[in-house]
């Protein structure tokens, strides 16, 4: 049987056709394929057929990795990661560690196939990068200083990262709340980087809030979330637009227990652990719609064989009746049978955290990026 090299497809297929063909391929292709000719290389350096792939991997949910970063109970310890291809038949396939060009950074976010990788210093300013895992890319974000007030006695700083449509732009908000000995200050810090312009900016909007209770936010539709609480006591979601910069409150569909946000199958998605007998999983179907959200399922006590406490929703199953979760390891909740059911995977880590990922180029081109070859 004869066979085609790419480079002997590249003499005899015009570019125009080449362009089409090659989004829909696996990154790891691509990263051959630049060593096809100069042409191809061009062609996926550019800025148009990253944008090109990047759309096609969202639209038909393709090309789907995760990425684990092991986590150990011996800090000395140096801990890995390691990508899991995930299939269309809901099957995962063999676990495969990675390089990873940053040692010991705890997994912030995810958003487009990046990884938003944060390393904490105490009384120092914090380290944060973004990471390509697939390309073996990324990006330091320059240090930026806390406005602390003078009668701050401490400060305490929350991070999200996600993708601003409207600029098309991705962005790291940092919200550092300060501590007057014991007390929590009336003040708040809203700082915003754009990978765009490299640069941060102050937003001089004050929170409408007293207190944040999320560790760090969720992003969805250009905005990031937090569980907030006002001074009347009541908690409500916090979301801060990146387009426009405004804030926005949204009132949560529960205020029985421990409230968590998260995102899943595209939308809102808000937790509640109550008193560690059962975790209520809504939707908000229409996002911005209040009325929207609806109870997808609940856990309750012996449907999976731990303690109810928080299972981060990652997926749904390609029928959609399967949810793909993360506690400590990955199992599979069965929304009809209510019933959990673990990941068996012999090439797991034991502990890790866990970031989706489609295929993406971003990080392939621009300036500054590191590329630890």
């Amino acid at each position: 049987m004869l066979t085609t090299s790419p480079s002997m497809v590249s003499h005899y297929v015009p570019l125009e056709l080449i362009n089409s063909i090659l989004p829909r391929l696996p990154v790891k292709a691509l990263i051959r394929f630049l060593c096809v000719s100069k042409e191809w290389s061009a062609l996926i350096n550019s800025s148009n057929f990253i944008k090109k792939q990047l759309n096609h991997s969202i639209e038909t949910n393709s090309d789907r990795t995760l990425i684990l970063k092991e986590t150990i109970r011996n800090p000395p310890l140096q801990s890995r990661f390691f990508s899991v291809p995930y299939y269309d038949n809901d099957q995962f396939g063999k676990v495969v560690q990675i390089y990873q060009p940053l040692h010991n950074w705890d997994i912030l976010d995810f958003c487009h196939g990046l990884v938003c990788l944060l390393f904490h210093k105490y009384k120092e300013k914090d380290d944060i990068a973004i990471w390509n895992p697939l390309i073996r890319k990324y990006r330091k974000l320059p240090r930026e200083p806390i406005g602390e007030p003078e009668s701050s006695y401490d400060s305490f700083s929350r991070f999200g990262f996600g993708y601003d449509l409207s600029n098309d732009d991705y962005k790291v908000v940092r919200i550092a709340e300060f501590y007057e000995g014991p007390v929590l200050m009336d003040f708040f810090e809203v700082k915003v980087y754009s990978l765009k312009s490299q640069r941060w900016k102050k937003i001089e909007k004050q929170l409408p809030i007293k207190e944040i209770w999320s560790m760090q936010s969720v992003s969805l539709n250009g905005a990031f979330h937090w569980i907030v609480e006002q001074d009347d006591g009541v908690e409500y979601i916090l979301a801060f637009d990146l387009a426009n910069e405004k804030f926005r409150l949204y009132s949560k569909p529960l205020n029985e227990g421990v409230p968590v946000l998260d995102v899943l199958g595209g939308c809102l998605c808000f937790i509640e652990v109550v008193d560690e007998t059962y975790s209520d999983f809504w939707l908000m179907k229409e996002y911005g719609d209040e009325s929207s959200w609806t109870r997808i399922y609940k856990i309750e006590p012996g449907a999976v064989p731990w303690n109810i406490d928080y299972f981060k929703p990652l997926l749904f199953s390609k029928n959609g009746k399967k949810v793909l979760m993360e506690h400590v390891s990955l199992f599979w909740y069965d929304i009809e049978k209510k019933r959990g059911k673990k990941v068996r995977n012999q090439s797991f880590p034991k502990r890790f955290r866990t970031a989706t990922c489609i295929g993406s180029l971003v990080l392939l081109d621009g300036n500054n990026v590191i590329d630890p070859k």
